[in-house]
């Protein structure tokens, strides 16, 4: 006997919205407000080294592919963001779930979750896409969406979703919680105070998703 396939869905914003009934809104929730109010102590080494690769970020943004993007600048702000236990640090993980009947599949660029060692437990925040700001194709707020949604039917603890594209020098932040979600304005990295802004919020998420 045929196993039946099951059905899956594109990663497009609106049809993500629409299938699952999720509504978005525009004007900055209660959470948003405090995701961004997150203060911190940045090392004078974190900040000379977030300088340096700011600068090189400036000059090359228009020309990096996805993998020079991600190597060159997401890396070493993610690193000197440094999630803790016992939040770890995946990439390029696909991960999925049945959601309503509908399969939604995505790779995660980047992804914090509880583990332990391979396997992915709890996953609280998204990243994706290393996008350039000119040429490219898909949707990184639909791939976005779509891994917040997975990690939502896989949590089953109502707790809210956190989520982040990137395209160019160009940093959008994103909550899901229950049915509604928002998407910043965006921060623009190679500024220094945005950036380090930026590490700010990174580090937020582990206090938010600890509550």
């Amino acid at each position: 006997m045929a196993v039946k396939k099951q059905k899956s869905i594109e990663l497009s914003e609106p049809l993500l919205a629409r299938t699952f009934g999720l509504n978005r809104v525009f004007e900055p929730t209660p959470l948003l407000k405090e995701w961004f109010a997150a203060t911190g102590y940045i090392s004078e080494i974190d900040i000379a080294l977030l300088e340096k690769v700011r600068v090189n970020l400036l000059e090359n943004t228009d020309f990096w592919n996805e993998e020079e993007l991600k190597m060159h600048f997401i890396s070493i702000v993610i690193l000197i963001a440094n999630f803790e236990k016992p939040l770890k640090v995946y990439f390029d993980r696909e991960i999925s779930a049945v959601i309503n009947g509908i399969l939604v599949k995505t790779e995660a660029d980047m992804l914090v979750s509880k583990g332990i060692g391979d396997i992915i437990e709890t996953p609280y925040f998204f990243l994706h896409e290393y996008k350039r700001e000119k040429k490219y194709t898909g949707d990184p707020t639909g791939q976005m969406l779509g891994g917040m949604l997975i990690a939502q039917s896989k949590n089953q603890d109502e707790k809210p979703v956190f989520g982040c594209y990137v395209q160019g020098r160009y940093w959008y932040f994103s909550i899901l919680q229950d049915k509604e979600y928002i998407i910043s304005n965006s921060f623009n990295s190679t500024e220094l105070e945005e950036a380090k802004h930026i590490i700010l919020i990174l580090r937020e998420v582990k206090k938010l998703v600890g509550k």
